[in-house]
């Protein structure tokens, strides 16, 4: 009895360390919605009156990422790179030579890029 019990708290800690997606051996590859810029929710009007209605960003398991924006104006971009995690800390290497940082914890990846904090949670 006494083994049953120590096998199935094995178990579930085991399976608790693979749902981390932060450990060394959890995946921060998949899509993420952003949810807030400085805190504010979507949409969000940026001080030149251009307005972002969505923001959807793909971690892919080969290092490469996309992050497509759509404004309210109809026009989307999109910006591609490289990316690194190391536990968690994620550095973005872009095409057009930008480098920014982010992190994640859990579903959430926060995002710095220039003066904005971006907060995207996983789909």
């Amino acid at each position: 009895m006494m083994r049953r019990l120590v096998m199935l708290a094995l178990a579930g800690t085991l399976a608790a360390c693979s749902a981390d997606s932060t450990g060394p051996n959890g995946s921060v590859t998949g899509t993420y919605a952003l949810r807030r810029i400085n805190g504010q929710t979507l949409p969000y009007t940026f001080p030149s009156g251009r307005q972002l209605i969505s923001d959807r960003l793909t971690l892919y398991s080969d290092g490469t990422y996309e992050d497509v924006s759509q404004y309210s104006n109809a026009g989307n971009t999109v910006d591609e790179g490289d990316y690194t995690n190391e536990n968690g800390a994620i550095t973005f290497y872009s095409t057009s030579q930008e480098i920014y940082q982010g992190s994640i914890s859990g579903n959430l990846l926060t995002q710095i890029l220039n003066s904005y904090t971006q907060v995207f949670e996983r789909e």
